[in-house]
């Protein structure tokens, strides 16, 4: 089993999943996609409590306007 990471997103656009709003500039983790497996994805709020899975067709439809990846400041 692959592992994967987990990236940091700000939601840009509010959308509702599994019966919760998400806001504007509320930070979520998604996991990574798995092209090859095609997997579901984990989601994690800002406190990184475990929320919802999700396919990779809702994953690709909300970097369509709805969240965009943060880059982490390297460690060093």
């Amino acid at each position: 089993m692959l592992i994967r990471n987990i990236n940091k997103f700000k939601v840009v656009k509010r959308f509702s999943l599994c019966k919760k709003m998400y806001d504007l500039s509320e930070t979520i983790y998604i996991q990574e996609l798995d092209p090859i497996h095609e997997e579901t994805q984990k989601v994690f709020g800002e406190d990184k409590e475990y929320l919802t899975d999700i396919s990779s067709d809702v994953f690709l439809s909300l970097c369509k306007g709805f969240i965009v990846e943060l880059e982490e400041a390297p460690t060093s």
